[in-house]
């Protein structure tokens, strides 16, 4: 006889936040690889691009954008999650 078990979401690591700043940061490093390749269309139309800020700047604002707007996510989760938890029941 199977037996149905209830799995419930309650709370959520915030250390998993970490996965998405690091994506987030090679995301924005992949974006300033494409800026950096587009450096002279750019500057013919009169927009200076630096390798600080295409290549430092730009992935680190991007990375730290990334990982505080997940913080805020998994907080508001788990401000939610306490009165009103995601669950589903598993037959085994």
């Amino acid at each position: 006889m199977r037996k149905e078990v209830e799995m419930k979401i309650t709370k959520i690591n915030y250390g998993s936040a970490v996965f998405f700043g690091a994506v987030a940061l090679v995301m924005y490093l992949l974006l300033g690889l494409l800026q950096w390749s587009l450096k002279d269309v750019l500057v013919a139309q009169g927009i200076v691009i630096t390798w600080v800020q295409t290549f430092v700047v730009v992935p680190l604002v991007g990375a730290i954008v990334g990982y505080l707007i997940t913080l805020l996510v998994i907080g508001i989760y788990n401000l939610v999650a306490m009165r009103y938890p995601i669950g589903w029941t598993v037959k085994k």
